[in-house]
């Protein structure tokens, strides 16, 4: 019964043949010329009529996988009935375990191939104590780690990448260390601690390092006895590769300790109230750290605004500066830097157009808030998003920038709409829902019947989501002209804004704005912090933008210490008032804003955790830890 589903499949190829040979006259088909079996884990490189070519002629312990070759070359190919038909005979003959578990591998891999996750992972299962070639084991775990990627479950994604590494070549551990870190890293400290093992070293290591590099660090000091400690831990970890390049540079680079240092603000002139806010947060991070250690360092502020940078620049190297804070301004900073200061300048903007390795940028950029929301919500799978924003400069650079990030992520299109101000704002929601042009439709055909008919004004299907840049009230309205724009039988589409969209001083109802995801800095959020008390208590008037230069101050001079070891190890973060910060390798502080929803009136803030994490997931950790090699 071996040969019945080979000699009927290929008893149709060959009446094709002898039909065509009746036409025809061309050559014969070649002998059939037997070749070394390929490893079930690999891509078919042939057709389904090749693999059934090499089983006819094999020996018959070999024409079992020969076959398993030709299913899995019919279902990449998208021919799934074929396909199927092989596996059906092959399930009534299979008798041992590697037989068993190779058509678990292709039956698994047509249902991943037709977007069947659930299935996928329900058909592999495998016994750990099966007796399996590694090729197997490889199939296994590498197939389960892509459904699970698919399935946006990280964890569970990177304990069967962690369980492939065993099985994988030595050049290719890097990338799986790569994609293992990645599947990790949006996870919080606390979860991936939380499922750590007892027993299970190899997975715990994986899980602790990243909750290590995922913790915010109060210390580059703190941060690599941390890691020593790890190295204790876990010596013979395959993590320590993936880490120790980073880490050794780190250590290598001796963190600043200025004595003198020169912060350039525009303290008179129409951007002062922006500086004084700055300078407050640099004094109020000033004094926090004097009264902690003890510390020689001496600032000095100089008025951008009150001399040239030509002529400003020549009186530091006079009063024997050794590190600059500043300046403020994007036309001062790019002076500053065609001066080519001799001391470290850590800006408090950005002009992208330095590598010096002793220049480090900080802007406030709404432009990078407009790119981290097209992360987010690509993270959460939006399609097709919408952008509704004024018909301003500002406007006009955070949809572009949403857009320019949007392409990385998704090959999905944005829709952008502009408009001039709240008395367009209605007009403007009906364009992007394109319910104007179903209302235009709907006239038309009036127009044509010559008769009053019913009809149901449609709003668009094509979008789930939608960005907005507008202030509080302008999102409030935005909201409310959405809710009753939408066609009954539509879904709305969920609602993400900038951080314009928060007001801490609105008393109205914040009810209006629920189910709407902002974006905003961690400590605006705060208020019963010793930083947030504080400032209320010396600045109670100073408004949300203010408080946001205070942030950008105080952590300006927290970070001085810091700069030039974060520069050299990205995955330190430091936990600051304007977001998580990390530093990549052109000096740029990256700030990670915190995410927060509306719920009945509240700013509640998004914890990202492994919410995807299902019981599965223990269950992949548990035959994780005793696989027959």
């Amino acid at each position: 019964m071996k040969h019945n589903l080979i000699s009927a499949l290929r008893y149709i190829s060959l009446s094709l043949v002898l039909i065509l040979a009746a036409c025809t006259s061309g050559p014969t088909k070649p002998p059939v010329v037997a070749i070394e079996l390929p490893s079930i884990a690999l891509a078919p490189e042939h057709n389904a009529e090749f693999y059934l070519d090499q089983a006819s002629i094999a020996p018959v312990e070999q024409s079992f996988d020969w076959e398993l070759l030709a299913a899995k070359a019919y279902y990449q190919q998208g021919m799934y009935q074929a396909g199927d038909a092989v596996t059906t005979s092959l399930s009534k003959q299979a008798a041992t375990p590697k037989q068993a578990a190779g058509l678990r591998i292709v039956q698994a891999y047509a249902q991943q191939q037709q977007g069947n996750y659930t299935k996928a992972l329900g058909i592999l299962d495998f016994d750990p104590l099966w007796q399996l070639p590694d090729d197997y084991w490889f199939a296994y775990y590498l197939s389960r780690g892509d459904i699970y990627q698919q399935q946006n479950n990280p964890l569970a994604a990177a304990g069967a990448y962690i369980e492939l590494d065993r099985y994988l070549a030595e050049e290719s551990r890097e990338g799986n260390h790569q994609t293992i870190w990645q599947q990790l890293k949006p996870l919080t400290a606390f979860t991936l601690r939380s499922f750590q093992q007892p027993g299970n070293e190899l997975r715990n290591g994986w899980l602790e390092i990243v909750a290590i590099s995922n913790e915010p660090k109060q210390s580059p000091e703190k941060l690599i006895a941390t890691l020593q400690n790890w190295k204790t831990d876990y010596p013979e970890h395959p993590a320590l590769d993936y880490v120790g390049g980073d880490l050794a540079k780190a250590l290598s680079i001796s963190p600043y300790a200025p004595k003198k240092i020169a912060v350039l603000l525009p303290l008179t002139g129409k951007y002062q109230s922006n500086a004084l806010a700055v300078k407050d947060g640099l004094v109020s991070a000033f004094l926090d750290q004097q009264s902690e250690f003890y510390s020689d360092a001496e600032l000095v502020f100089y008025d951008t605004q009150a001399q040239a940078m030509e002529t400003l620049y020549p009186q530091l190297e006079l009063d024997q500066i050794d590190f600059i804070v500043g300046p403020l301004l994007k036309s001062q900073l790019r002076s500053l830097v065609n001066l080519a200061p001799s001391m470290p300048v850590f800006a408090l903007n950005d002009i992208q157009a330095t590598e010096n390795e002793a220049q480090f940028f900080f802007p406030l950029s709404p432009e990078d808030e407009a790119k981290q929301a097209a992360q987010f919500m690509a993270q959460r799978e939006e399609q097709n998003p919408l952008i509704l924003a004024p018909q301003s400069s500002l406007g006009t650079r955070m949809g572009e920038a949403f857009s320019e990030e949007w392409k990385l992520h998704s090959s999905s299109p944005v829709d952008v709409v502009f408009y001039a101000n709240r008395n367009d704002l209605q007009r403007a929601v009906r364009k992007l829902l394109h319910t104007d042009t179903s209302q235009q439709r709907i006239s038309q055909f009036k127009q044509i019947v010559g008769q009053d008919i019913e009809a149901e004004v449609r709003s668009r299907s094509d979008a789930n989501s939608l960005y907005l840049v507008g202030t509080n009230t302008e999102t409030k309205l935005i909201k409310a002209f959405i809710d009753v724009t939408v066609s009954p039988f539509a879904v709305s589409p969920r609602l993400y804004a900038s951080s314009r969209s928060y007001d801490k001083n609105d008393e109205t109802s914040e009810n209006e704005l629920d189910g709407i995801y902002i974006s905003e800095m961690p400590w605006i959020l705060e208020q019963q912090s010793v930083n947030s008390i504080r400032h209320q208590q010396l600045w109670p008037s100073s408004s949300d933008s203010q408080k946001r230069l205070y942030g950008l101050g105080y952590d300006a001079y927290s970070l001085i210490n810091q700069l030039a070891q974060m520069r050299g190890y990205y995955e330190y973060q430091f936990k600051g008032l304007t977001g998580n910060l990390s530093v990549d390798q052109q000096g740029l502080v990256v700030r990670q804003l915190t995410w927060t929803q509306y719920k009945n009136g509240q700013l509640v803030p998004l914890e990202i955790q492994a919410d995807t994490i299902q019981e599965s997931t223990v269950q992949e950790s548990n035959i994780q830890e005793s696989p027959v090699e």
